[in-house]
């Protein structure tokens, strides 16, 4: 079994050459939920510890870890933040991967999600 953490991660960046920007596009008001749906819907780990993203501050970070059937790696980070006016949600998901196909495919399968989960 591969363990992975967090800090195992950060120096890896540089050789994951592929990224891919997703913009936030939900109508889930609540951080840790669109986070929980992301995780579901992509099969990757949370490599943020829980207690980093407990608290109500109107923001969240977190990093993400994936391993495909093929064993390319991927990483991506959440950067979102509750908007006070309107309570929606805004930020980005970065995603980056050795591989174009893998970065593209995650960023896919992101935006399918955020659709899908909005009912269009």
């Amino acid at each position: 079994a591969v363990v992975s953490t967090q800090s195992g991660h950060y120096g890896r960046g540089a050789e994951f050459e592929w990224e891919n920007k997703v913009s936030v596009q939900s109508n889930i008001n609540d951080m840790n939920q669109y986070l929980d749906h992301i995780l579901k819907c992509t099969n990757m780990r949370c490599l943020t510890p829980k207690q980093a993203l407990e608290g109500d501050c109107g923001f969240l970070a977190a990093n993400l870890y994936a391993k495909s059937v093929f064993g390319e790696d991927a990483l991506a980070n959440i950067s979102i933040e509750k908007m006070s006016d309107s309570g929606a949600l805004s930020g980005h998901i970065r995603i980056r991967a050795k591989s174009q196909g893998m970065a593209l495919s995650l960023g896919d399968k992101i935006t399918h999600s955020q659709k899908k989960e909005a009912g269009a």
